[in-house]
């Protein structure tokens, strides 16, 4: 009986993990190379771990600075078993590969690769030890990154409280993990376009919102990075002119800050407030997972709603107020 169970736990868990692949699985997290009594840590490092069935699959390591640069590379075939409580161990067990550094070939040989992917906390974990072509002496490169989920659907974007654009097909990535005894989360905001806005055709950078704790009263992860140093690229181009083309830093007097929202495991809304530079005008954008889609504006339910409430301007309202609200990332019409 024991061992159905044993049986159980590990097609679930192999389940689960297929069910979060869209190809490899990203890892994000800090990282320390050592080498004979050298030690280099990096706060950010990106491990790819693809499955190639319910024993084996592929690890893709970083570049690695230590005595000198290590190009990244991949293990293939790494042996795990899946165990209860889904969690993913590799054994000690050896690996060799090879990479080419302008246009030469070397070979990488592995004493020990070990570690755990831990589902419970979304991290994986890893040891490994190897020798870089004719180096002498043996590197060890250890790391615990957390899974970063990405998230794709279509985006409301309102300027001014007035005007409000689309965007079909937008990618946000998502980090979450432990500080401590403390649940975080890291918020990519992906690069995107607006066309025909009143200032033409516009492209909003990246950035990267890092520390968003879970708030009470928000109902969500959330952080106001007015004062985090962020800055991103922003571009407008009106009648093939282009007018705006330059980094900029978001307005510290004025709203800047980012809600995200799960429904369980899965991501139901995020909502991002900002004001760039000496722009006048706030901006906020809404994303919300595909059961709760915004396209469509709908009259405000007649049970009494707890969760927080905003405006088209991003700021947040009470019942009283009138108007377009946002409530969970759906815009709702209270007359």
């Amino acid at each position: 009986m024991k061992r159905i169970f044993t049986l159980l736990f590990a097609v679930l868990t192999a389940t689960t993990i297929m069910a979060q692949m869209h190809g490899p699985m990203k890892f994000v997290g800090a990282s320390k190379m050592s080498v004979s009594t050298m030690n280099i840590d990096n706060p950010s490092d990106t491990i790819l771990f693809a499955m190639n069935g319910m024993e084996s699959g592929n690890i893709t390591l970083p570049a690695m600075k230590g005595m000198q640069t290590i190009p990244s590379f991949t293990i293939s075939g790494a042996k795990f078993t899946l165990g209860e409580n889904h969690v993913v161990t590799f054994a000690d067990q050896t690996f060799s590969t090879k990479v080419k550094v302008n246009g030469d070939e070397k070979n990488i040989t592995g004493s020990s690769l070990s570690g755990t992917y831990n589902m419970a906390d979304n991290s994986l974990s890893l040891t490994v030890v190897f020798q870089y072509g004719n180096m002498p002496m043996p590197m060890t490169y250890s790391v615990k990154g957390y899974y970063v989920k990405a998230v794709s659907n279509p985006i409301t974007v309102i300027v001014g409280g007035q005007f409000t654009y689309n965007n079909d097909n937008v990618t946000y990535e998502l980090r979450r993990y432990k500080d401590g005894k403390t649940d975080k989360l890291d918020v990519t905001v992906p690069s995107y376009t607006l066309a025909n806005t009143i200032m033409g055709d516009l492209t909003l950078g990246s950035y990267t919102v890092k520390g968003l704790v879970y708030d009470e009263a928000q109902g969500g992860y959330y952080r106001d990075y007015k004062n985090d140093g962020l800055k991103f690229h922003f571009t407008a181009v009106q009648n093939g002119k282009t007018t705006m083309d330059k980094d900029y830093d978001f307005a510290s007097e004025k709203d800047n800050n980012i809600l995200v929202k799960y429904e369980g495991n899965n991501v139901s809304s995020i909502v991002n407030t900002f004001q760039v530079g000496a722009m006048p005008f706030g901006i906020v954008s809404v994303f919300s997972a595909p059961a709760t889609s915004i396209n469509d504006i709908t009259t405000t339910p007649q049970h009494h709603n707890t969760s927080a409430q905003y405006n088209l301007a991003g700021q947040r309202v009470d019942n009283n107020y009138k108007g377009i609200v946002i409530v969970n990332g759906k815009k709702y019409l209270r007359k």
